[in-house]
């Protein structure tokens, strides 16, 4: 493995008071649970991600999104945690575990509470705090998958209502699955927002259509049938303790089988995307497939389509003889007993009518084409110096004269064309038009080419600096306008949108402020620890890891010089050491790069952070000490290996 490949050095001014005086250190936040190699004894615990679903399976396991990180509630309301956990689909059973506490600081477990429901008592006005753990474990006792922390729960019980003002819903996606089959998680989730947050009356969830979709008091929204389709509200209601006004939300969201119903003219290129599995890509698992099948006709026979293993399939340059056919996908996949499964999509129906000029564009990254995230109309992770190939097929389906032809394709400032060429001619005149500070649009005539009835153009690009993450859209179309018309009436058609996701393909930490406690007796080889809000789950960096390749990265840290005063008159007798209360080691970092943590490869870094016991603690040395603020200065440094 070679190293150094990516490096780069963070300074960091460590502030100390001894006896009566404030002791402050610059630290860095970032608790990851990445990063993490043993298991949290003891609360707070630093947060699980959120799991991470592909298509149809959790590929990384962890809490759902829809529970209460605060609620307000009065004496004696009826409430219920409720929380769960889910993780990759594998043979196990799940046990819970429940912490509470008066301050976040000191906790006590819940005895005799296994599950991910937890009855909170409400008899008593004052504030709680909860957290829980989950495990999965395989038959034979041991741990498979977690454990999973939530994140820290606060409950607030008031001694009178308080009314909600303002009442807005959101939910987790605006598609609901209604496919039949036990191992797709079809439920999405409504979260509420009010304000004030403290306002303490319940909320009462319903639909507009009952027979279409469920919701619980938990804002779970779970579909009746695959019998039954279509769009329905999901409406939030708070009838008001004091001022008995009623305040209401709604959220419109689609049920369905996967698939919409397509219109669209000749020669278009439409697509069938599979709609609900969940907003990541499709995991290429080698035990699950997709594969698209096509009938001519509602009672027609079945014909296997070439596409495989993806959630779209996409039809270019749309001839008459498809009207009215049926598409559906059908997936298959072995469960976790083996067994092979299979469940499929509702049937959707493409309809034809006539059209023009038919634009089939696609786009890919020459510089990147492994990226699993990239499809033909969508680039995931584009970066400086990389080459792009666009490509577009204009046919002129039902060979309609057309004059003054025109194509005009968006593009984003921070490309430059190196290459043109349509057909086998690479001598081609076209303008840039500047559309604002994001746009510019490449304007190519056509009239050169009026007798052809196919077009094949293209378009080679190559990215320049890129100063942040965003994503820029291309729709291409062309214009025109009818020859054998008298009213000489005009003409466009759209090609497909085009997706370009850019990143600067780098790593930035944020490295935070240490801060140590007073030294209020001076006691020779002693530990000062640090204060509290610099311990997990506060971080000592955060990351926004904006790299296209996640590899692995070791975190060191050194002190450079040993802790002083503000004008290095005076110096405090003591040292920083990195301690690992697992292995019961430490190690003094004076003058030498150590190992703080090492991420795994394809791991994103978001944050490292300690608990109060390990990490960077100060070791006092024999000697003598003054009142005072003292300092020094660390060397951050990443290390990236390819």
């Amino acid at each position: 493995m070679t190293t150094a490949l990516f490096k780069f050095l963070l300074f960091l001014t460590i502030i100390i008071a001894p006896l009566a005086y404030q002791s402050t250190v610059q630290n860095t936040s970032a608790d990851t649970t990445d990063l993490q190699t043993y298991e949290q004894v003891r609360p707070p615990f630093t947060p699980s991600p959120d799991p991470i679903k592909r298509g149809i399976f959790y590929t990384q396991g962890g809490f759902k999104k829809n529970y209460y990180t605060f609620k307000s509630l009065t004496i004696n309301d009826d409430f219920t945690l409720n929380l769960q956990a889910v993780r990759p689909p594998l043979p196990a059973f799940l046990t819970y575990s429940w912490w509470i506490s008066d301050n976040k600081t000191d906790w006590r477990p819940i005895s005799n509470n296994k599950t991910g429901n937890l009855k909170i008592n409400t008899s008593r006005k004052g504030i709680k705090y909860y957290q829980v753990k989950a495990v999965y474990k395989a038959f034979a006792g041991y741990t498979i998958h977690g454990p999973y922390y939530s994140k820290i729960i606060k409950v607030a019980i008031n001694e009178k209502p308080i009314d909600t003002e303002d009442l807005s819903i959101e939910t987790s996606s605006p598609y609901l699955l209604n496919i039949g089959n036990s191992v797709l998680d079809n439920a999405i989730y409504a979260t509420s927002s009010r304000n004030p947050e403290e306002a303490t009356d319940p909320i009462i969830w319903s639909t507009s259509d009952d027979t279409i979709a469920h919701i619980n008091s938990n804002g779970e929204i779970t579909p009746v049938s695959n019998e039954y389709s279509g769009d329905i509200l999901i409406k939030a209601l708070v009838k008001n303790s004091i001022n008995k006004k009623t305040k209401i939300a709604q959220k419109e969201i689609r049920v369905g089988g996967g698939l919409d119903d397509i219109n669209a003219k000749l020669g278009d290129n439409v697509t069938f995307k599979i709609q609900g599995l969940s907003d990541d890509k499709r995991d290429d698992a080698d035990d699950v497939s997709i594969n698209w099948f096509q009938k001519k006709s509602v009672h027609g026979n079945c014909i296997k389509l070439p596409h495989s293993n993806t959630t779209e399939l996409t039809l270019n340059n749309l001839k008459s003889n498809l009207d009215g056919s049926m598409y559906y996908a059908v997936f298959s996949y072995t469960d976790e007993y083996h067994k092979k499964k299979t469940f499929q999509t509702n049937e959707a129906q493409l309809t034809i009518s006539n059209s023009i000029i038919g634009i089939d564009n696609q786009i890919q990254n020459t510089s990147n084409k492994d990226d699993p995230l990239d499809t033909k109309t969508n680039l995931a992770n584009v970066s400086k110096d990389d080459k792009l190939t666009y490509t577009l097929h204009l046919s002129n389906a039902n060979k309609t004269n057309l004059k003054d032809q025109t194509l005009v394709i968006p593009l984003p400032l921070q490309v430059d064309i190196t290459n043109l060429k349509i057909n086998d001619d690479q001598h081609i005149e076209y303008k840039l038009q500047t559309e604002s500070l994001k746009e510019k649009k490449l304007i190519l005539d056509l009239a050169k080419f009026k007798d052809n009835e196919d077009l094949n153009i293209e378009l080679n690009l190559n990215v320049g600096k890129i100063s942040n993450n965003f994503e820029f859209k291309s729709t291409p179309v062309i214009y025109g306008t009818y020859l054998d018309s008298d009213n000489d009436n005009s003409y466009h058609n759209n090609g497909t949108t085009v997706s370009l996701h850019f990143i600067t393909n780098m790593l930035f930490p944020t490295i935070h402020d240490i801060t140590f406690s007073p030294i209020q007796t001076y006691v020779p080889n002693s530990l000062i620890y640090r204060l509290n809000d610099t311990n997990a789950p506060n971080n000592i960096i955060d990351f926004d890891d904006q790299r296209r390749s996640f590899n692995s990265v070791q975190i060191q840290v050194a002190q450079e010089n040993p802790f002083h005063d503000e004008k290095k008159n005076l110096y405090l007798p003591a040292t920083l050491q990195l301690h690992d209360p697992t292995n019961n080691t430490f190690t003094d970092i004076s003058n030498n790069p150590t190992s703080v943590a090492t991420s795994a490869k394809n791991q994103q870094l978001h944050y490292l952070n300690w608990s109060k016991d390990e990490g960077l603690l100060l070791r006092l040395k024999p000697g003598s000490i003054r009142p005072g603020k003292y300092e020094t200065k660390l060397n951050w440094t990443f290390i990236e290996s390819t």
